[in-house]
C-alpha cells in the first residue's frame, strides 16, 4: 500500500471528488509544466494501485479535506465532472482514479505543509511520507475524537 497526497485548488472539487468517489489529473496538452512534467505525472501514476491512500488537500493552504481509499485507477475518461469542465463542456481531467470511499469534511481536518521529494507540479499529486500520514490521521483523530486504527 502506497500514500499519496492529491491537490486541488477548490474544496468544491474535493466535495465532487465525495459525491462521484473519483478523482481526475491534468492531460499532457493542459499547459506548460503538464507538458515539462508529463512523464514523471505517468511514472507516479502508473504507481498508483487499489487499496492505496489519498489525502486531498487545498494546494495553497495545506488544508487537508479528505482521506480516501483508492480502488482503481484507468484513464482518458471522456465525461466532464467537475465544474470549470461543464463551463468550458470538454473533459479537463481524463486521468482519473475512482475510490472505494472518502473520509470528508467541509471544514479542513487540518492544515499541513508537507514537504514531498516525489511531487509533480502542475499535477497536484505526489508520494506522502508515512511519517507524515501518521501525523495527520492523529489531526483527524483528535478533530472528530474518534479511534482510528491503520497499518501502514
Amino acid at each position: 500500500m502506497a500514500l499519496w497526497i492529491f491537490s486541488s485548488n477548490t474544496v468544491e472539487n474535493i466535495q465532487i471528488a465525495k459525491e462521484r468517489l473519483m478523482w481526475g489529473f491534468w492531460d499532457r496538452e493542459a499547459g506548460k509544466k503538464q507538458r515539462e512534467n508529463w512523464r514523471q505525472f505517468i511514472r507516479l501514476y502508473n504507481k498508483i494501485k487499489s487499496f492505496d491512500i489519498a489525502i486531498i488537500q487545498i494546494a495553497r493552504t495545506g488544508e487537508i479535506h479528505a482521506i480516501a481509499i483508492i480502488k482503481d485507477t484507468y484513464h482518458d475518461d471522456q465525461t466532464p465532472v467537475w465544474p470549470n469542465e461543464m463551463r468550458q463542456k470538454r473533459v479537463l481531467y481524463p486521468w482519473r482514479v475512482s475510490f472505494s470511499n472518502i473520509l470528508f469534511s467541509d471544514a479542513p481536518f487540518t492544515s499541513h505543509f508537507i514537504k514531498l521529494e516525489n511531487y509533480i507540479d502542475g499535477y497536484g499529486l505526489g508520494e506522502l511520507p508515512e511519517h507524515e500520514f501518521r501525523k495527520i490521521l492523529g489531526d483527524v483523530k483528535a478533530k472528530i475524537d474518534a479511534e482510528i486504527n491503520y497499518e501502514v
